[in-house]
């Protein structure tokens, strides 16, 4: 993903119109590419099944993928706001427990994306907002101690998770939300020598 495609990942959406209608048109585009071919999908179906007009849909996005971007966003807003939860009063620089148990949960659907060749735009576009939350996270931190800048650590941390979640999703024995979350942390740990 790209830097300028890159938006903010931290739901700053005040009015709750915008937030009702932006949500019911990507529970709309998500049902559509559970249930057709994405590149079948046309904007009239999700605006039909969204029960929201055209001039609304052009305000927010381009196109449906423009749609399904916004998607994750909202995914990784909601991931980010989790940081603050610290099970078992553990540090956490990602909450990868939750976004595991959320792939699981949204496994038609990534099945559906895979189908259409879209999976791996999904990981890409998982990766580079991953890399935000996780550099943001670390700004947060000034004993976190590393010679290699932060926003590089980031991104490899990022990719150490996505290459995590593709082993989970391929492996036919699915290590445990929970023993997902404390492997990638205890890899963090390692890199960030951090104590916690």
């Amino acid at each position: 993903m790209s830097n300028n495609a890159l938006r903010s990942v931290r739901n700053t959406e005040p009015d709750p119109r915008i937030a009702r209608t932006t949500h019911a048109l990507g529970r709309a585009l998500i049902e559509l590419i559970q249930e057709r071919d994405y590149d079948e999908i046309t904007v009239q179906q999700i605006l039909d099944r969204a029960g929201v007009g055209r001039a609304t849909f052009y305000a927010h996005y381009r196109n449906k993928d423009d749609a399904l971007h916004s998607s994750y966003e909202r995914l990784f807003g909601w991931l980010e706001s989790l940081l603050d939860r610290r099970p078992n009063g553990r540090w956490r620089l990602f909450p990868v427990a939750e976004f595991v148990e959320h792939l699981e949960d949204a496994r038609s659907l990534a099945l559906a994306l895979h189908r259409a060749g879209r999976l791996e735009d999904a990981f890409e576009q998982f990766a580079g907002y991953s890399a935000a939350v996780i550099d943001r996270r670390l700004g947060d931190w000034s004993s976190v101690r590393t010679t290699v800048p932060r926003p590089l650590v980031a991104r490899m941390l990022a990719g150490a998770l996505m290459e995590m979640l593709r082993w989970w999703w391929e492996d036919a024995t699915r290590a445990t939300a929970v023993e997902m979350d404390a492997a990638f942390h205890e890899l963090a740990r390692g890199v960030l020598r951090r104590d916690r």
